[in-house]
């Protein structure tokens, strides 16, 4: 009996480490999910200044670019 006492302390020791890095990865994946959401705003951004820039081009006889 005391054998399987100390497998149960070992398995929730296991559980309780896994737990926490479970914890963990889910903060960093939040964390990740923020910056990529922050990027992505500021790509948009850039897209939109790179098109006025563009267009303006195009208005004014200059080089014509085309985005994908």
């Amino acid at each position: 009996m005391e054998e399987l006492s100390e497998r149960i302390n070992v398995l929730e020791g296991y559980i309780a480490e896994q737990d926490k890095t479970i914890q963990e990865l889910s903060d960093v994946l939040a964390d990740q999910w923020q910056i990529i959401e922050k990027l992505s705003k500021r790509l948009e951004r850039s897209e939109r200044v790179l098109e006025e820039i563009i267009i303006g081009q195009d208005d004014s006889g200059g080089a014509s670019i085309h985005l994908p």
